[in-house]
């Protein structure tokens, strides 16, 4: 089986799957929505301080709704025993990763998208303008946490306490992905021009490299213990 081959199919069959039950974009999409509302009713501040905590509530909203995607995205495949499937593939085992690495970030994309009209709903914001740049920001900063997500997910799939060890994993490694989407959204919001923060959005490149080459070749001794 050719390597672009099984990345295709996995991430298909991800999203097949995803599109049939919906349970997985559900379930982020409704925690993000009770993290949106808890923050509206529990800031009342005039637009200038608000813009300064935005980037932040943005990005909390975020990220923890990957933590519950992300999760899990190996766990169809441990519950229907595919894993033994996986490992049988004759192909590198990067393949695999590839193919899920790509459904995770469509599936964290996709909640995104349809969380920024909330924000601007809850939180009287006007992001027409600063649209673009936010959704490159989401765009680099999401290849990242999809990255270190996707392999972690791996790790901690066959593991009893894969909820907590999943996130204990997850979020120290993702704080520079985090540092770099706050600085770089605060400055989009702030209507300031993109060279301003540019440098941010570069530095979130590194780090998508970084991880998804790393975690690319290191899938296949997680896949294989």
């Amino acid at each position: 089986m050719h390597f672009f081959s099984v990345v295709k199919w996995i991430a298909w069959k991800d999203l097949l799957s995803e599109y049939r039950n919906r349970e997985n974009i559900s379930s982020m999409f409704f925690f993000a929505l009770n993290v949106i509302l808890i923050f509206s009713f529990s800031f009342s501040l005039d637009p200038e301080t608000l813009k300064e905590i935005m980037p932040g509530i943005i990005w909390v909203a975020f990220g923890f709704t990957a933590i519950i995607g992300l999760g899990k995205s190996f766990l169809i495949e441990v519950n229907n025993d595919c894993m033994e499937y996986f490992q049988c593939l004759p192909v590198p085992k990067g393949a695999i990763y590839l193919g899920k690495f790509l459904g995770n970030l469509l599936f964290m994309l996709t909640v995104e998208i349809v969380l920024f009209p909330l924000f601007v709903l809850f939180f009287n914001l006007t992001l027409l303008d600063q649209f673009l740049p936010l959704l490159l920001i989401s765009a680099v900063a999401t290849i990242g946490l999809s990255a270190l997500g996707t392999l972690f997910s791996a790790l901690t799939v066959q593991i009893r306490a894969r909820e907590v060890m999943f996130p204990i994993l997850l979020l120290p490694l993702s704080v520079p992905i985090f540092i770099g989407a706050v600085e770089a959204t605060r400055g989009a919001l702030s209507g300031a021009p993109l060279s301003s923060y540019q440098h941010w959005i570069e530095l979130l490149g590194v780090f998508d490299v970084i991880f998804v080459v790393v975690s690319f070749w290191i899938f296949e001794f997680i896949l294989d213990y």
